[in-house]
């Protein structure tokens, strides 16, 4: 589903579509990411479930579902929600003209966590943000360092670490939506719309994300 505002075009590249603000007349192509990094099957179950976390009524069992599948390599899930990160700052560019970096940049959490009363947990809350952006940086920019940096934070032995990453990337989720929504765009089945009319070809795209227009 497509809200108003959004529509999709086909191009000559068959693991390519260009999703087009109407508002603004800009463009982006939006690639599936190549398999070897992230499988659409993994990418379009986690939309989903990120869809569920955000209606308050199912949001704990959608987190549950989520963290039971970061067992054994937590990396999938975790890639596949920072893909979404990516896309919706690229949503986030098509309506308002700010760069998807400078979006990704401006992703924090706020809360009263912040401030002199609790700068331990600040601290943390930031390290935390700045793995989600390295995460989310690497899916917009397809660059291997930024993939590998993020990989060594976030792929981690420590017990609980990636559950607490996930929970993290989710409240950071939460408030992208908002800004979206508040701009009057919502982005929904951004990953299953390129499931359904594209193709795995074997190549890498140029990046999963890029200007048309």
């Amino acid at each position: 589903m497509v809200p108003a505002g959004l529509a999709w075009q086909t191009l000559p590249e068959p693991g390519v579509l260009a999703l087009v603000d109407t508002m603004s007349g800009r463009a982006a192509a939006l690639a599936r990411p190549h398999p070897a990094d992230l499988s659409m099957a993994e990418l379009v179950t986690v939309e989903q479930q990120v869809a569920r976390w955000l209606d308050p009524a199912t949001r704990l069992d959608a987190e549950y579902t989520l963290a039971r599948r970061l067992a054994g390599d937590p990396m999938p899930t975790l890639r596949a929600v920072c893909w979404l990160i990516a896309a919706w700052a690229v949503v986030l560019h098509l309506r308002t003209g700010a760069a998807p970096a400078d979006v990704l940049d401006r992703l924090t959490l706020g809360g009263i966590w912040r401030g002199p009363q609790a700068p331990e947990t600040e601290r943390i809350w930031e390290l935390l943000t700045a793995q989600v952006r390295a995460g989310a940086f690497a899916a917009l920019t397809d660059d291997a360092g930024t993939a590998t940096a993020f990989h060594a934070a976030a792929h981690t032995r420590v017990a609980g670490y990636a559950e607490c990453l996930l929970h993290h990337s989710l409240m950071l989720t939460s408030g992208l939506w908002l800004t979206l929504v508040a701009h009057g765009v919502e982005p929904r089945d951004v990953a299953a719309t390129l499931a359904v009319y594209t193709q795995d070809t074997g190549e890498r795209a140029q990046g999963s994300f890029r200007p048309l227009f």
